[in-house]
């Protein structure tokens, strides 16, 4: 999503850029954007710094922000927006074992953490941030990026659904739909209804929120 928000001729966007500093080296666009992941790159309100890096290489504690600055930060700049992308507990923890190498225990910890921070991001800033659904993107792309644009307050460009084109840490030749909800296919329900049900709620309410929005639209 980021490569293709990164397509509009009007949008400089930066890669999981921890200092911060990368948004005002962008020069000649009226937008800049910086792509983070939740909650190993940034978090609501804890910031990355050299002594949670050791405490957490120590092993003192599991995982720390590698951000210099926290979300809350970020929204303390005049006119910024928050884009969130949810996914599928499932498919995105397989896919953190799978291509990230990260250890179950901490896939599943990330993917609560992160539905953690998006719901409360929805609560407390609801109009600043727009939530993206990854299946909902995949299935179908320009309706989602044209929502997305809407919000960002920009015209829809249509170069920006090749975007994938230009990805250059997970280069492919297209979206692949058998990525929404590929469990279901593979098998792979870790029912996180069970593991975590107080956060599997919260995610089901961001889903819901979003096929409402949908409907109305």
């Amino acid at each position: 999503m980021a490569a293709m928000i990164g397509r509009h001729t009007d949008v400089g966007m930066v890669n999981e850029d921890t200092s911060g500093k990368g948004l005002i080296k962008v020069l000649g666009k009226p937008l800049t954007g910086n792509k983070l992941c939740v909650p190993n790159q940034i978090q609501l309100h804890r910031r990355g710094g050299l002594l949670r890096t050791l405490l957490r290489k120590l092993g003192v504690i599991s995982e720390s922000p590698r951000s210099r600055n926290c979300i809350l930060d970020y929204l303390a700049l005049p006119n910024l927006k928050l884009v969130a992308i949810i996914r599928d507990g499932n498919d995105s923890i397989s896919s953190m074992v799978a291509r990230g190498e990260t250890r179950f225990k901490k896939a599943v910890r990330r993917w609560g953490e992160a539905v953690e921070i998006v719901f409360e991001l929805q609560r407390r800033f609801n109009d600043r941030v727009l939530i993206v659904s990854f299946e909902e993107l995949l299935r179908h792309p320009e309706r989602t990026m044209g929502r997305l644009c809407e919000f960002l307050e920009i015209q829809f460009q249509e170069q920006m659904l090749d975007g994938y084109k230009y990805n250059r840490y997970y280069p492919g030749a297209g979206l692949d739909k058998e990525k929404a909800h590929r469990y279901k296919k593979d098998r792979g329900d870790f029912h996180l209804e069970w593991l975590m049900p107080a956060t599997y709620e919260k995610y089901q309410r961001l889903v819901a929120d979003l096929e409402q929005g949908r409907v109305e639209a």
